[in-house]
């Protein structure tokens, strides 16, 4: 079981699977407290409005009693102005004078009624704004609250749905590498062994010839990768399973294996690409976009960032990068004639790679089928272009054959069940 682990990182699949799992639920558990703290904040802004509506209603009775005080101080004042009005018809000194001081009595009290009263209307219209605010609270901490539970359940159940589909997807890979792994022969299991759980030497600079050795995969390996591409990418499981089905009428299978010679060789020597030269750094981007200066853009097949060790693919400018440094990647498979016909597309591809320290373009053997003459030409431009080009992939026959026969496997397991 500890080849098949490192083969192709079984024990990850499975740690991934149960990290899923324990992000659903940290997922759930804070949309769980996200609502009820929303709960809570609607909890009290609903005290609030009763606490403002107590609040008000007493108000509102002091006023009322404030306003009956001061309609008592005006009656008693009309009444002393009137009294003191007859008093000075009456020229009667002592009525005059006791008609004035109540006058005076009852226009101080008038004027404290009055006070009081505007203190109250004002006091009462101030928790009325009060209680019109914590009524907005309200319906607003209702409306969050509302909100974030249907946002919450909808993600919720799109996020579990997903996991749900991934998880299913990474056991199924699991299961199926763990199959595949278990037919091969301890001789087989050990080269792709090697090959995937290769690493480069701590302290020591990588040289051409163990970049060679890699890219010069054996049938075993590509076989190997080529199984691991079918359960562990979509895309590819999908382009594999179609081809299978067209496969089915006889008649299509000169078609098919013009598709396979397209789509999934290419496919194919990305991932030995990616598998020799993933070890020397840190991560690996595929598919970057990167514009040019007249408008258009480039997508690099493959950027490697951070060399953790020093990389030496040959002699020449951008063809070794110290540590740290970033390396940039075309891919390209295909026989002489398809290679030299790239030139142009190849050299536009190339500046891609502006940014990194390393860059070259791996293709395929066959460019040693060219003439010394269109050999030099391609390389060379290349160079100019600075990426220059390694043909170290296997030939494209080669890497026909190993896929074609990978997908009639394919098809005819499943005539089989």
């Amino acid at each position: 079981m500890s080849d098949r682990v490192s083969v192709f990182e079984l024990e990850t699949i499975q740690k991934t699977i149960q990290n899923l799992n324990t992000i659903n639920r940290e997922m759930d558990e804070h949309c769980d407290e996200g609502i009820r703290n929303a709960e809570n904040v609607y909890q009290q802004a609903e005290e609030e409005l009763h606490t403002s509506e107590l609040l008000l209603n007493a108000a509102k009775a002091q006023e009322a009693i404030k306003l009956a005080l001061q309609a008592k101080a005006d009656a008693r004042m009309a009444k002393a102005a009137a009294q003191e009005a007859a008093a000075i018809a009456s020229c009667n000194p002592v009525v005059i004078a006791a008609a004035s001081a109540e006058a005076a009595a009852a226009t101080a009290e008038l004027a404290r009624a009055t006070e009081e009263y505007q203190k109250a209307v004002q006091h009462r219209e101030r928790l009325d704004h009060r209680y019109e605010l914590a009524h907005r609270c309200v319906n607003i901490a209702q409306e969050m609250c509302d909100t974030l539970k249907l946002r919450f359940g909808y993600s919720e159940a799109i996020i579990t749905e997903k996991i749900g589909v991934g998880n299913g997807r990474l056991q199924a890979a699991y299961v199926d590498l763990s199959r595949y792994l278990s037919r091969l022969t301890p001789e087989v299991r050990k080269e792709v062994t090697d090959f995937c759980g290769w690493k480069p030497k701590e302290g020591e600079p990588v040289g051409p010839k163990e970049v060679h050795d890699r890219l010069k995969a054996s049938n075993s390996v590509l076989n190997a990768l080529l199984e691991y591409l079918y359960v562990t990418d979509v895309g590819f499981h999908c382009t594999v399973e179609r081809l299978c089905e067209q496969l089915k009428s006889p008649d299509n299978e000169a078609s098919v294996e013009l598709q396979i010679k397209k789509n999934i060789v290419g496919r194919l020597c990305e991932e030995l690409v990616i598998k020799t030269f993933g070890p020397l750094g840190e991560r690996v981007e595929t598919q970057e976009v990167y514009y040019l200066e007249d408008g258009s853009y480039t997508k690099a097949d493959m950027i490697l960032y951070g060399l953790k060790e020093p990389l030496i693919l040959g002699r020449g400018e951008r063809m070794g990068g110290g540590e740290g440094e970033n390396l940039g990647i075309e891919v390209k498979s295909g026989n002489k004639e398809y290679l030299f016909s790239q030139m142009e597309h190849m050299e536009k591809q190339a500046q891609g790679h502006s940014d990194c320290a390393v860059s070259c373009v791996v293709c395929s053997r066959d460019i040693t089928d060219l003439s010394p003459e269109k050999q030099e030409i391609l390389r060379e431009r290349l160079r100019a272009a600075g990426s220059p080009m390694l043909g170290m992939l296997p030939r494209k026959a080669e890497l026909d054959t190993e896929c074609i026969n990978f997908v009639k496997e394919k098809a005819g397991g499943k005539e089989n069940v």
